[in-house]
């Protein structure tokens, strides 16, 4: 299982203990995988915790919303790589596959066609988009 979090972000350039990413402002989805509890790392998305440990926990946005899917973190976030802009390397040093766990998305409704879309391998990127 694996979650998003949608964030509306400021034009900004976003710093952490190793990388600088720039950000357009705009809508942003981080994929996240729920590993033991999926609540609790939800809930750390939205509170913005004070002690920084992930990409995510660096964002200078605002929540907007949450959901969960029964899909996996790499499987989720090749689908929205396939049909969204997304920030290079970020929250993915651990998904070789994935080139981002970040990705700007159009509108909440374009997430949710990307996430419900038919398995990436049997998709062109048309398909997804």
């Amino acid at each position: 299982m694996s979650y998003v979090v949608l964030f509306r972000c400021p034009a900004s350039v976003v710093r952490t203990k190793a990388r600088r990413f720039r950000l357009e402002e705009g809508l942003y989805a981080y994929v996240g995988s729920c590993g033991v509890s999926c609540h609790r790392r939800i809930a750390r998305h939205l509170r913005r915790p004070a002690r920084r440990h992930w990409h995510v926990d660096y964002l200078p946005c605002e929540a907007l919303a949450s959901l969960v899917t029964r899909l996996g973190e790499p499987e989720l976030a090749l689908r929205l790589s396939a049909c969204a802009e997304y920030v290079k390397g970020f929250g993915s040093t651990d998904d070789r596959r994935a080139p981002s766990h970040l990705f700007r998305v159009k509108s909440l409704a374009h997430l949710l066609d990307a996430i419900s879309a038919a398995p990436h391998d049997q998709l062109s990127q048309a398909d997804l988009c």
